[in-house]
Order: C-alpha cells, then structure tokens, then sequence
C-alpha cells in the first residue's frame, strides 16, 4: 500500500485503484495532489501485477477543476500577486508544462477508467480526457464553468475530437454543464449506471479488461491514440496552451483577480457569480 497525502491507492486482482481524496476542497487539484497523482501511476506502469487503473474520488464532486486557492495555484505565478499582470513568457512556460503533465498521462501504456460521481469541471475535464474509459453515474455533470473569463484548458479537454465542433463552442461559449446522459449520448462517457451500481460496475469492467495480457492492452491503447496524434493532437494541444496564455492577459481574468487581491477570492467569485451567473 502506498501511503500518499491527497490520494488513497490500493491494489487487488490486477487492479489498482486510485481515490482523490480530498472532498473537503471538492477534489480541486492541486500541485501536490498531480505530483502524487504521477508518482502513483509512474509505479503502476512497471509493476506487472497491475493490468488496469480506476481514477475515482471521495465525496459527493468527483472534482471542482484546478485548485484556485494561493497556496495550491497549480501553476507559479499566482494572479492575484501581480497588479499587471502575471509574466507572459513565464505563463507560456508554466502552462506548456501542465499539458505535457496531462500528455504523459495520455501515453501512460496501461487503460485507465474514471469513475465520476458527481461534478467534473474544468481542470477535472483534463484527467477525464486522458483517461481510456469513463463511467457515470445519473448525478454526474462536465463542463468549463471558467470558458468566460479564467482560461483554455491546454488539453481542450479532446471535445474537438470527442464531441466535435460544434458542440465543443457551444460548450465553451456559454460556459454551461451537461448532464451525464447527454455526455454519454455524445460519446464524451462510455455509460452511466445507478449511483448505488457505479463502483461495482466500474469494477467488474475493470477485472474484465485485466484478463487481456498487458502487453496486448498496451498494443491496443498506443494503436488507438495513434489515430489522434496522426490528426494533430499534440500541436492543436501545444496552440491552444499558448493561446491559454494569452487568455491570461485579458482585462476580465486580470479583474477578477483585482478582486481577489483587494477582497478576497469569496468576494470575486461573488462578483463573478453576479455577472455570469
């Protein structure tokens, strides 16, 4: 068993289970929380005796996106601390280094299966679209809620690629949530089952999937990702995290943290909440 601060993991019959485990912050990921995330799965790749990894979380929010808290700002420079905004060469950096984070995810050479709860926005969408397989359950709800004014997620989520253009701009556009039964209908999920079901059925999928050899599972995932890759995956990733930095230095995201600088982030959410809704 390996012991970590924001997860809990344990392995059983080919299967390691990965658990965020901080409901008290709605799951919010944070740099310790990817760090372990890594650490976790870096042991999963070379360790024969797991054939398949679950992703799931602890409370009722599978996860709220990235965490927006000083302290755990998933990146270096926190916007609140520059009156003029934060470092644009910095930034570019910062974020090319979180997409290569969720990249090196997308190639990890065994399946991983998310098991979502509850809410997955924003940076949650990121894990959601490097893993091979989701399943929901009728609670569940995706989406970018920060699309309006605090940034691109680098990965674009893959919604080109999983749910197309338009209703990726839809999405983007207004900001908005759909329900686990319209993520399935697009193809964002692979089914949604009864919450009382989800874990078992998440299970038995996985013991399903771990009776193929590993070395046949890895064959499968690499020869399927080739096919996304070879449509530009990385370099439409690489755009739209330069195009996040951009984002950066516009007048609403520099706002919103005026405010937090000068009120506090429960006050600029309030604001935020007031304007957008």
């Amino acid at each position: 068993m390996m012991m970590f601060e924001t997860l809990l993991v344990e392995k059983a019959d080919q299967v390691l289970s990965i658990t965020l485990n901080r409901p008290e912050k709605l799951n919010a990921l944070s740099p310790t929380l990817l760090d372990e995330l890594k650490s976790a799965l870096e042991t999963a790749k070379v360790d024969e005796a797991v054939s398949v990894v679950i992703i799931r979380s602890a409370g009722h929010v599978f996860s709220a996106g990235y965490d927006l808290s000083e302290k755990d700002w998933i990146i270096s420079q926190f916007p609140a601390d520059f009156e003029h905004g934060v470092d644009l060469q910095q930034d570019r950096e910062d974020i090319a280094g979180l997409l290569d984070y969720w990249l090196e995810m997308w190639k990890f050479p065994k399946p991983i299966i998310t098991q979502v709860q509850g809410p997955c926005l924003s940076g949650a969408g990121e894990l959601l679209a490097v893993s091979d397989l989701v399943v929901a359950s009728p609670e569940a709800s995706f989406g970018h809620p920060a699309a309006r004014d605090l940034g691109i997620p680098p990965t674009m989520f893959l919604w080109p690629l999983l749910i197309g253009m338009r209703k990726t701009k839809e999405l983007l556009y207004t900001a908005k949530s759909i329900s686990a039964a319209e993520a399935q209908s697009l193809g964002l999920i692979n089914d949604v089952v009864p919450a009382d079901q989800l874990t078992d059925t998440v299970n038995t999928l996985a013991l399903d999937i771990a009776r193929t050899p590993i070395n046949h599972l890895s064959l499968l995932k690499e020869s399927t990702n080739n096919w996304y890759e070879n449509m530009g995956l990385h370099t439409s990733a690489a755009q739209a995290a330069d195009l996040d930095a951009v984002f950066h230095q516009s007048p609403t995201f520099k706002a919103f943290f005026d405010i937090v600088r000068k009120d506090g982030m429960k006050a600029a959410l309030k604001a935020r909440k007031k304007r957008f809704g």
